[in-house]
């Protein structure tokens, strides 16, 4: 539950975009250190949130 002492923190992760750079494919799932990217990057912010989302314009079902 949170603090009510502060404001209530949301974190979204922008995973979305046409990942031309790469090639084509999905930067949030690529691994990294033997798990997806996306899972570093919100392991690492969910300690300062309240709540989690993730913006993606494919792969919607890897990332749930």
């Amino acid at each position: 539950m949170p603090d009510s002492s502060r404001s209530s923190i949301t974190g979204v992760v922008l995973a979305g975009g046409r990942d031309s750079r790469m090639g084509g494919v999905d930067k949030g799932m690529q691994p990294f250190r033997g798990k997806p990217l996306v899972l570093h990057v919100l392991r690492r912010i969910a300690p300062q949130t309240d709540a989690l989302l993730i913006s993606t314009n494919r792969s919607a079902d890897a990332y749930a």
